[in-house]
Parts: structure tokens; C-alpha cells; sequence
């Protein structure tokens, strides 16, 4: 899928463009609990995520590889999507994890 350019990318809708895969999209560490935990969370840091009332949406950690957009004009790929996508889901927990700072 990488266009060998960087340049923002739309595809046809035969492939799907898989968010994880961009180099937009972010991990980030949204605190939970006690005030000393945190749960891992996605953004797109290109604004693409959003509510219908314009709130900025984040995503579970766990759920990033099912993440995916018919088009985007942001998308900017890191690498071969098939690939990195097979190999996140076999590291991705199965499940939201709270974590200890």
C-alpha cells in the first residue's frame, strides 16, 4: 500500500486503509483508577476521529487492527499494511488492560 511518496492517500474501494498502519494514528496513555493508572488508547492525530458533535474519538488499544477507512486524505502509510496488520493483531491483547504508572 505505501505509495513510495508519503503522499496523503485515497483507494479504491477494493482495499481498505487500515489506521494502524498510518503514521498519524497514536498511542496514548488515558489515565483510569486511583490517578495511578492508565489505560492505552489510539487518536488520530490528524483530526480524521471524530464525534458527530465534533469531539475528538479514541479508540481502544486492543481494537486498533480492526480500525480501517475506505478513503482518508491524511493517510500517510509506515510500511506494508498486510503484513504489519497480521503481525499487530498477534501481539494486541485480547482485552482493554489497566496499567500502573
Amino acid at each position: 500500500m505505501a505509495n513510495g511518496q508519503g503522499a496523503p492517500k485515497t483507494v479504491s474501494s477494493a482495499e481498505k486503509i487500515y489506521c494502524a498502519n498510518c503514521i498519524h494514528c497514536k498511542l496514548v496513555k488515558t489515565p483510569c483508577g486511583n490517578g495511578g493508572q492508565y489505560q492505552l488508547r489510539v487518536r488520530c492525530d490528524a483530526g480524521k476521529w471524530r464525534k458527530k458533535l465534533g469531539e475528538e474519538k479514541v479508540y481502544k488499544y486492543f481494537t486498533v487492527a480492526r480500525r480501517s477507512l475506505d478513503e482518508c486524505d491524511a493517510y500517510t502509510p509506515m510500511g506494508d499494511a498486510r503484513d504489519y496488520i497480521r503481525d499487530l493483531k498477534k501481539t494486541l491483547p485480547i482485552k482493554d488492560e489497566v496499567y500502573t504508572l
